[in-house]
């Protein structure tokens, strides 16, 4: 297993999508956390000073939401990247357990993630301590930096039961098309009307009252999870590991049960 997971890192440090992609976002944090106080100083001329709490800064560690987009689309390239240009059938021949290798996958997936949310973040405080240089917001050091940390942490586990899903159809279901699309939709939160949607549906058929699909759903909690404002915490732990847990359990047993070509 080690060796393994040794192999997947080497392969996700060359992959030329995954830099890309963590620049891109870094790139348009910086830029766009630059520019937009200049451009309100420019347009809005105002003595005041807006106080920015640091914790703030942390816990959206994306300028525009959909960025994630791009976490995931470099994810769907390194996982199906080995099944690809068939280094997968040379590697699975030759360890006692083929399954193995998915579980190498996943284990370097959640390094992938893990790096995309740190640059992110510190790209983010990067933009907004150079944006507060024109004067129209001040950052402040507040008490809860460690819940915003914790925060990042959850969101983190939430990628890895986003990822779980796209791991399933570039590795189990081998269809890279269909995880970039999921993956886009994911990324985008557009199944929120999908969720208002059932939830509706499931209030008016069973009688309940305040059902929300949305609470329970990983990309749905990935924008509204917040530790020091203790919402969400709970379901998005529950979520993300039930969604592992079935997810990995799935790719692993189609992977098993499939020739590997």
């Amino acid at each position: 297993m080690a060796n393994l997971v040794k192999m997947d890192l080497r392969r996700l440090f060359h992959s030329k999508m995954f830099f890309i992609s963590a620049g891109i976002v870094a790139a348009l944090n910086i830029i766009l956390m630059t520019l937009i106080p200049l451009f309100t100083k420019f347009f809005i001329p105002s003595e005041m000073v807006r106080i920015v709490e640091f914790s703030d800064v942390l816990v959206n560690p994306f300028a525009i939401s959909w960025m994630i987009i791009l976490m995931f689309i470099s994810m769907v390239s390194f996982s199906y990247a080995d099944i690809a240009n068939g280094f997968i059938k040379n590697i699975a021949g030759q360890i006692p357990r083929k399954s193995d290798t998915i579980i190498s996958k996943f284990i370097v997936i959640g390094l992938h993630n893990f790096i995309f949310i740190a640059v992110a973040a510190l790209s983010m405080v990067a933009g907004q301590y150079l944006g507060s240089l024109f004067g129209t917001y001040q950052i402040v050091m507040d008490d809860q930096i460690g819940f915003a940390l914790l925060t990042l942490l959850v969101k983190w586990l939430l990628t890895m039961a986003i990822s779980s899903i796209l791991l399933f159809l570039t590795t189990g279901v081998r269809n890279k098309t269909l995880a970039s699309i999921v993956g886009v939709i994911l990324g985008t939160g557009t199944m929120g009307l999908i969720y208002l949607g059932l939830s509706t549906a499931v209030d008016s058929i069973f009688k309940t009252s305040g059902f929300n699909l949305s609470l329970v759903m990983p990309d749905a909690l990935l924008n509204t999870v917040n530790v020091g404002a203790n919402i969400g915490v709970i379901n998005a732990v529950i979520a993300s590991v039930v969604c592992v847990a079935i997810f990995l359990a799935l790719t692993v047993k189609m992977f098993n049960t499939r020739d590997i070509k």
